[in-house]
């Protein structure tokens, strides 16, 4: 597992190294966190190093890189800043995976040498102000007027929006492949009626733009349509597969941000005589979040081994978003934490860490939501949950192989009590969905962590990772023999604070 193809071997290790000295020698994160934006001269040395073509095939252009390689480099990228890593990353995902998989001949041949080059920078549009995780409720729509499709509509949040100059638009086609079917659109920028709104003034990320875009009647060739028309959102759904995946490498490279942040600052704080790192607690932290960071690595790696196989990626993509986008908020919480008043301060940089971290918690899909697919994925899934590993790994790992089987079949005894308690009923539960999901995403997490390490101090992050991730799962799966009760008093509270707000009345404190 975790091997990069054998053509890539040679060619990524040395990408990622001058990947890492451009992003040290080119990119000030806190100049461009102050200032609002990247500078073009990082957008033309990132042009020049080839980033923007890392995923288009090499036919039009591009390096044809695996998705395990572009992680890499966005992994890497995100260690420096997160911002300069989103604006590639998105375009190696979201904003290029339509026209390359999806696109006629006329699109790929005309649009991606262009996007290639980084002479073109590619944007997705999807979200609406009135549609987040519903995707189903868009109000963008698309029209057939003779060979053409006229779109009518606006889009909010849109990333890379500001400098983009192309767009893959997800609008509703009634009548254009199936009476209520959406389809997904390649709009170059140029169109006569798309319109640019301004950058919105963002908690983090503050350098990545972010736009509201407007259509008013842009009108681009039927041949612009990527895909099937009328299957838009499943095709809008695939490409979030890969969004959601190089969306977690970055997070990882945030991560191991923190933790080379924490490593620096408890080896040379002292405090009553000693260095603070000397301290059992602050070793306890530091390992833990070694141990959280290694899990985090073996999920992206997890997920680019299924592409490399041909799997699908829609549910472990969603399962490594989530726990890297939560991974990387605690990882960099506890660095901020470790280094008490100073993390707190905008100059050390833990603090733009943190604010750069909290979208990934929000974007590509809400970790609320997406709790929700994972928990119904399982309960509809007929496999038992993955374990079984104790065979087939050394014997430094047979220890937390033998806890990851123990755990695997704990999860399936659970999963079965639900479905007899629940039933088809089960999808209104979404306590006792979000707790499985927690489980499940655990499981999945440590058995990539044990199957994936290779060395002595992977053996131990490993091991560590896995005590780590057991417990959290334990903790959730105790949980459940609780969820109702819980939910009923949640409702019960909701009801009272709910009241003033829904009658118009003035809303008490909650101090007493």
């Amino acid at each position: 597992m975790h091997e990069l193809a054998t053509h890539e071997r040679d060619i990524v290790p040395q990408l990622v190294d001058q990947v890492r000295r451009f992003m040290a020698r080119e990119v000030d994160g806190a100049a461009i966190d102050r200032r609002g934006v990247i500078p073009e001269s990082v957008r033309s040395g990132a042009a020049s190093l080839g980033l923007f073509g890392m995923s288009i095939p090499e036919e039009h252009g591009g390096a044809g890189l695996s998705l395990r390689a572009v992680c890499d480099v966005i992994s890497e990228m995100a260690r420096a800043d997160r911002s300069v890593a989103i604006m590639v990353g998105l375009h190696a995902g979201l904003g290029t995976r339509g026209p390359v998989e999806l696109g006629t001949k006329a699109v790929r041949d005309a649009y991606l040498p262009r996007l290639a080059s980084g002479e073109w920078i590619a944007s997705f549009a999807a979200t609406e102000a009135g549609a987040g995780s519903d995707l189903a409720s868009l109000r963008t729509r698309g029209e057939v007027v003779g060979d053409t499709l006229r779109l009518t509509g606006e889009k909010a949040y849109v990333t890379n929006g500001g400098f983009a100059s192309s767009f893959t638009v997800l609008a509703r086609t009634p009548g254009f492949g199936g009476a209520r079917g959406h389809s997904l659109v390649f709009v170059p920028r140029e169109t006569p009626g798309v319109e640019i709104g301004a950058e919105e003034d963002k908690l983090g990320i503050r350098g990545s733009s972010t736009v509201t875009v407007s259509f008013d009647g842009a009108t681009v060739p039927l041949d612009h349509v990527l895909g099937t028309p009328g299957r838009g959102m499943e095709h809008a759904y695939h490409l979030l597969t890969w969004g959601r995946t190089l969306m977690s490498a970055g997070c990882v490279g945030t991560g191991r941000a923190a933790l080379d942040a924490a490593l620096a600052h408890v080896t040379t704080r002292r405090q009553f005589g000693k260095p603070i790192g000397d301290f059992a607690a602050t070793r306890l932290h530091i390992a833990r979040m070694a141990a959280r960071l290694y899990a985090m690595e073996s999920v992206v790696r997890g997920v680019a081994d299924v592409h490399a196989s041909g799997g699908s990626l829609e549910a472990v993509s969603a399962i490594a978003k989530v726990f890297a986008s939560e991974g990387a908020f605690k990882l960099v919480d506890r660095a901020l934490q470790l280094q008490g008043a100073l993390g707190f301060l905008e100059g050390p940089g833990v603090a733009r860490l943190l604010r750069d971290c909290r979208i990934t918690r929000i974007f590509e899909g809400a970790n609320d939501v997406l709790l929700l697919r994972v928990g119904l994925a399982r309960l509809a899934a007929h496999d038992v949950p993955r374990g079984h590993i104790l065979g087939v790994v050394p014997a430094p790992l047979r220890s937390a192989a033998s806890e990851v089987d123990g755990l695997a079949e704990r999860l399936g005894e659970v999963v079965a009590d639900v479905r007899a308690r629940h039933g088809v009923t089960a999808v209104r539960h979404q306590l006792v969905l979000q707790r499985l999901a927690v489980a499940e995403i655990s499981l999945y997490a440590a058995t990539n962590s044990v199957l994936g390490a290779s060395s002595e101090e992977q053996f131990a992050l490993a091991s560590h990772a896995t005590d780590l991730l057991i417990e959290e799962a334990t903790t959730s799966l105790d949980a459940l023999s609780r969820a109702d009760a819980d939910e009923r008093r949640a409702l019960a509270m909701s009801e009272v604070l709910y009241a003033p707000y829904r009658d118009g009345r003035d809303a008490p404190g909650l101090s007493p």
